[in-house]
């Protein structure tokens, strides 16, 4: 792939996870292989980039960041394109690369993730998503790559969201070996059709999953919507 369709390249501070507050450069790829209901990234324009005119998008940022965030959108619909890019930015650049990711692409990980340095992966919850078909056979198959790397597992839940996916949750991210970090993430309501969690079933998810898994659970929301910044 020579080029990739890029909606948008930025500086802002990370609003998710183990990395909220740090200053990143985020390139945001347009396009992605699910449609979660809870979605909050509207893509609907793009411009097509090649690994060269990337990079000088890149070095034309004066101001100092600390990752370099590959967000979407989905990344890895782009690995190929990733592939060539990284090592070109990793020539330029010695910030580490932060991806983020829906976690169902385990082939395309395969062919970067020597290029990777932490990985921020969803596990799509059914009941939260809306969507019919599941992703566990995905999730577990992408984790048994994910977690050559510094790894933040994040699961969003909703008012919708059944103990029966928290269940399987906690046993998709059972063979993942040591400590791994989870964020058990509370919608953030963008419009009436997303109903938010209740504060005890949240509590009681939590607690569940820090009983059954060797994770370290966090409730954390995203600070970037509190604070009315991308």
């Amino acid at each position: 792939m020579e080029k990739a369709k890029i909606s948008e390249v930025f500086i802002s501070y990370q609003g998710e996870g183990l990395y909220a507050g740090s200053r990143q450069l985020f390139i945001r790829f347009y396009g992605c292989n699910r449609k979660c209901s809870y979605c909050d990234t509207a893509l609907d324009s793009y411009k097509s980039f090649s690994k060269d005119s990337l990079i000088s998008k890149i070095l034309g940022f004066e101001e100092d960041f600390n990752e370099l965030v590959l967000t979407g959108g989905e990344p890895l619909l782009y690995a190929d394109f990733l592939a060539i890019f990284l090592k070109q930015y990793k020539y330029y650049k010695k910030k580490h690369v932060y991806l983020e990711t829906n976690g169902t692409l385990p082939d395309e990980l395969a062919k970067v993730i020597g290029l990777i340095d932490i990985i921020a992966m969803d596990l799509k919850l059914p009941s939260s998503t809306g969507e019919k078909d599941d992703m566990w056979d995905e999730h577990k198959r992408f984790l048994t790559i994910a977690c050559e790397k510094e790894l933040i597992l994040k699961a969003v839940v909703t008012g919708n969201t059944t103990m029966d996916d928290i269940k399987e949750l906690a046993d998709t991210i059972s063979g993942v070996k040591g400590s791994p970090e989870l964020i058990i993430q509370p919608v953030t309501r963008e419009n009436n059709s997303i109903e938010e969690p209740d504060p005890e079933m949240l509590s009681y998810f939590s607690q569940y999953l820090k009983k059954k898994t060797a994770a370290n659970v966090t409730v954390l929301g995203q600070m970037h919507k509190c604070l009315g910044i991308k």
